[in-house]
């Protein structure tokens, strides 16, 4: 049984034991630089209660303990748990730990994509907005802030893409759009603008393409490329 198991386990502490350990799993980064008498002052405990909950974990003494217990903490920080998306971590869980939780979310997600990913339709997508006269960006909400952030890195490599929602403006900008074009949209969910959009593109023989997660959504069905 590791070390941090051990301290969940409440029936190897008593009361006044397990209030300290409490303490002590709430608060990893104060016990880093912290001494047997501020825990103890911390915990309204005592120097020798605190080295019983040692010797019960098999430390000589506080010092021996606190090396081991860091050494644990900092190696959760490389450990891939699984997380749920939707709520990645509890109003009661130690700092270290949200930001393990939060950590794996974003590596798991990139798996998840990876996973994925069709590279022979991706790199015809890449070819498209690479070739295209001009390339225009249909992104909502938080997408809008992903599109911008893209679009930002394309300015430093000479690509000018020009976001169609940015001023609310998306359906005059899709009556703008030649078959020399490429549209392409950032969708979580159905939008009645997308879609008023969408008929219009389709009579203008561009190219469509859709970063979505739904494939019910008419934009799914209607784009070249997804």
């Amino acid at each position: 049984m590791s070390l941090l198991e051990q301290l969940n386990n409440e029936q190897l502490f008593t009361k006044t034991e397990h209030e300290i350990v409490n303490y002590i799993k709430t608060n990893p980064n104060l016990i880093a630089n912290m001494s047997i008498k501020e825990l103890a002052q911390n915990t309204y405990s005592s120097n020798a209660s605190i080295i019983r909950i040692c010797k019960k974990l098999g430390y000589n003494g506080f010092k021996d303990f606190k090396m081991a217990y860091m050494r644990n903490i900092e190696s959760l920080k490389y450990v891939n748990n699984k997380i749920d998306f939707s709520f990645p971590f509890q109003n009661d869980e130690p700092t270290w730990q949200i930001i393990n939780s939060m950590a794996c979310v974003y590596k798991e997600s990139i798996d998840l994509i990876n996973a994925e990913l069709n590279i022979e339709e991706l790199e015809k997508i890449v070819e498209i907005l690479d070739t295209s006269e001009r390339v225009f960006i249909y992104a909502i909400g938080d997408s809008q802030i992903t599109a911008m952030n893209f679009t930002n890195k394309l300015i430093k490599i000479g690509k000018l893409f020009q976001i169609a929602t940015q001023n609310r403006e998306e359906i005059h900008v899709s009556h703008a759009v030649t078959k020399k074009d490429c549209c392409l949209f950032i969708s979580y969910s159905f939008n009645e603008s997308y879609h008023n959009c969408l008929k219009v593109l389709l009579t203008k023989g561009c190219k469509i393409i859709t970063l979505t997660a739904n494939h019910d959504d008419p934009l799914y069905k209607y784009s070249d490329y997804n």
